[in-house]
Order: C-alpha cells, then sequence, then structure tokens
C-alpha cells in the first residue's frame, strides 16, 4: 500500500512524531510511505536526515511568493514557538493576500506530488488547511487530531469554515486521546462512529533506561551541575501551553538545600511567557536552558535525570511524558487533558506551583526502594503504548478507505 502523511509542520513537535512514527512502522511492515510538510531549512542536527531521504520525505521548501505576498516561514496554527520556524507567525496574523499564497502554493506542490506518487490512501495531521485542499481535490482521506488543531480552532475563527470542512468531509478522524475525541464531537458536527481514538506511542529504540556517563552528557552541554545534585527534566515548548512559567514560579519555593537542577529541553522565547512586571514569580537559580534538542540527546539527558515534569495547562496527549517514563522517570504532570491518564508518580492540577513544587520534592525526597519501585513502574506503563499496535490499527482502516 502506498501511505501519503501530511504534517503542518517540519520536525521538532508531537504531531511530526507521530508522523514519522507511523512511517516507519508502515516500512517495517512492507509499505511505501513518504511525509510531505513544509520547513525553511534552518540548522538543524537533523537536517541531512530529512533533506537527503528523498524517498521517504517530500519537504515544501520556504520561502514561498507570488506577486503579492511572501511568507518567510510556515505559519503556526497556535502561538506557541516551534522549534524550525524563527519567524511565529500564526494563521492568525496572515492576510488575505499571506493565506491565499499559501493555500495555492500547497494546492499545486501536493498535486504534483499525488500525481507522481499515487498514494492509495492520505492522512493529514492536524483538522487544518492541508485536509481542505486535498477534500478540494477531490481525494479521499483521514485527518488527525492532535489537540494544538482543537486550540486553533478556538483561537483562529477564520479557519474555523475550513476545519470544519475538513472533518466532516474526512473518511475518519483518528484522535490521540479520549479528551481530545470529545473536543472533536464538540467542535466540527460529525459522527461519533467516525472518531477513532487511537493515542500515541514512543520511539523504543530510543527511549529506554540505560547505562550512560552523566559526566560525559553533561559535559557535552557545558552543564556544571554538581555530582550530587539531582536532576529534574522539562521537555516542551517554552509556552505558556506547557507551563513553563508554573515551573519557574515553583522553583522559587524549592530550598536549594534540596539541591535540585532543573534541564529545560524546548524552544522558544522566556519574554513572551514571563510576567516582566513581576519578575519575583520566578527563580532561574539551578535552571538550564539547553534549547530543542535531537531525541538521542533528550533521551541521554532523561538517562541522568531523577524526574521529569509536564506542567501544561492543557495537552492532547503529551508523548513527551511518555518518553521520560520509558527511560524510567517518574513524572510530576497536570490534570490537563492526556497524561494523567497514565502517568506514574504525582497529579496536580494546572497553574498551582505550590503543589508542583512539593510533588518535586516529594519524589526526589523518596527512599531509594521506594523510588526504584515507581520508576519501574514509569517503564513498564510506557512499554503498553506502542507504535505497532497502533500502526496496524490505522492499516485496517486504511485498507477500507481504498477498497
Amino acid at each position: 500500500m502506498k501511505i501519503l502523511i501530511t504534517n503542518t509542520g517540519p520536525w521538532g513537535t508531537g504531531s511530526f512524531t507521530v508522523a514519522r512514527a507511523l512511517m516507519e512502522e508502515f516500512v517495517e511492515l512492507g509499505h511505501e510511505v513518504k511525509i510531505f510538510f513544509p520547513d525553511s531549512g534552518l540548522p538543524s542536527e537533523e537536517l541531512d536526515y530529512f533533506y537527503s531521504n528523498k524517498e521517504l520525505f517530500e519537504i515544501w521548501k520556504f520561502p514561498i511568493k507570488n506577486e503579492k505576498a511572501k511568507l518567510e516561514s510556515f505559519p503556526l496554527i497556535i502561538p506557541d514557538p516551534h522549534p524550525r520556524n524563527n519567524v511565529g507567525k500564526t494563521f492568525l496574523e496572515l492576510n488575505s493576500h499571506e493565506l491565499n499564497l499559501y493555500l495555492s502554493d500547497f494546492k499545486v506542490k501536493i498535486s504534483k506530488l499525488i500525481d507522481e506518487f499515487k498514494p492509495d490512501v492520505i492522512e493529514c495531521q492536524h483538522i487544518w488547511a492541508f485536509d481542505h485542499i486535498i477534500d478540494e481535490l477531490g481525494y479521499p482521506f483521514a485527518c488527525v487530531a492532535h489537540h494544538s488543531d482543537q486550540l486553533g480552532f478556538r483561537y483562529d475563527e477564520r479557519m474555523q469554515e475550513i476545519a470544519i470542512n475538513s472533518a466532516q468531509n474526512a473518511r475518519y478522524i483518528f484522535s490521540i486521546s479520549d479528551s481530545v475525541t470529545e473536543e472533536v464531537l464538540e467542535l466540527y458536527n460529525v459522527p461519533k462512529e467516525k472518531v477513532i481514538t487511537t493515542f500515541n506511542g514512543y520511539n523504543r529504540r530510543i527511549f529506554y533506561p540505560k547505562e550512560i556517563s552523566r559526566e560525559e552528557v553533561l559535559k557535552h552541554f557545558d552543564l556544571d551541575i554538581p555530582k550530587e545534585a539531582k536532576i529534574v527534566t522539562f521537555a516542551g515548548k517554552l509556552s505558556k501551553t506547557k507551563g513553563i512559567d508554573t515551573l519557574l514560579m515553583a522553583n522559587r519555593l524549592i530550598d536549594a538545600n534540596e539541591n535540585l537542577h532543573l534541564i529545560i529541553l524546548g524552544a522558544g522565547k522566556l519574554e513572551s511567557v514571563l510576567d516582566p512586571s513581576n519578575p519575583e514569580l520566578y527563580n532561574f537559580e539551578r535552571v538550564h536552558f539547553i534549547g530543542h534538542q535531537s531525541p538521542k540527546h533528550l533521551a541521554n539527558i532523561h538517562n541522568i535525570a531523577h524526574l521529569s515534569v509536564m506542567p501544561s495547562r492543557s495537552e492532547g496527549f503529551g508523548i513527551s511524558c511518555l518518553e521520560a517514563m520509558a527511560c524510567g522517570l517518574p513524572m510530576v504532570v497536570t490534570r490537563s487533558g492526556g497524561p494523567e491518564d497514565y502517568a506514574v508518580g504525582e497529579i496536580i492540577d494546572p497553574e498551582d506551583h505550590h503543589a508542583l513544587a512539593s510533588a518535586i520534592v516529594k519524589i526526589a525526597n523518596l527512599p531509594q526502594d521506594h523510588y526504584a519501585k515507581l520508576s519501574q513502574q514509569a517503564a513498564e506503563a510506557a512499554h503498553h503504548f506502542s507504535w505497532l499496535s497502533i500502526a496496524k490499527q490505522r492499516l485496517s482502516y486504511y485498507e477500507e478507505m481504498s477498497a
């Protein structure tokens, strides 16, 4: 079977993680797959992999322009940062000429790819613009609800009609969690039987407990962290959605004698998140920002850490939580729509920095035998989520679509 997967943005976010993981499983199962996505060519450790594997990836290269408009980079669904976008412009901020440029240029690119690749099925990550154009072209498609697109639906009224048409004309909508399924049924007026909850998985080849030199990992990132300090990881965008501000507020409540150091892995600008009129709310001591990192480096950091946190205000599923657990890390997560359903550790309410600080300190101070048991439970819970089973589930619906 030939499978075409589209994604609204390039690597570095959860939706692309899903697309890439499914692609790898489909290829292992003997299918031919292409992922179509936009990118503006920013430097990246993984750049050569994506740009040189033309049999797997079709890249819509930005900037694009016509006589009336120019787009330096792909637009974002919501104003959360993307590690491959240094412009940060959302669909809401596009004028009519820019939006028309985006849609018309995509139409040309995807038409050419479909004519050449001749896919049996098309799956669009996000209920958004790509599926709308593919529907206009007359091709059957399925789409995937990731929660960011449901946030975008509420954020950008201009795109609502397009998104509703995409949802209603899709053969199936794959939803990444029960909470996202509820959103889809609420927002798009689609029949319940069309919406299939599939959850997500993680890359078992990368994320697993392993013996690794803490000293070498810290040296690689030029991090000065004492040997006796315990490390807490945060892997997510530097945005209000992901709760980085709540974490920095919690850090103000954690006694320095606890000797806990936070390693923050994610793209974004803190000045767009924090309250400049109240800098005393936040504490940056023992906090280390190392930016967005490849999955390999992320796994290495998790494997020298003691626990991980996901203090999100809103989540669809939370793949980064699963990745940390797969490395044996207990979690502190919020009741945000996804990770509380499977996380092992402490579950708190969003925006409660007091509860976040207490939960971090509680796990950090567990007796070793209790901690070891919790760590094992975390890894075992993550292991229940398999991309292979998700891919096989998808294929059963693809076969019906292509019949």
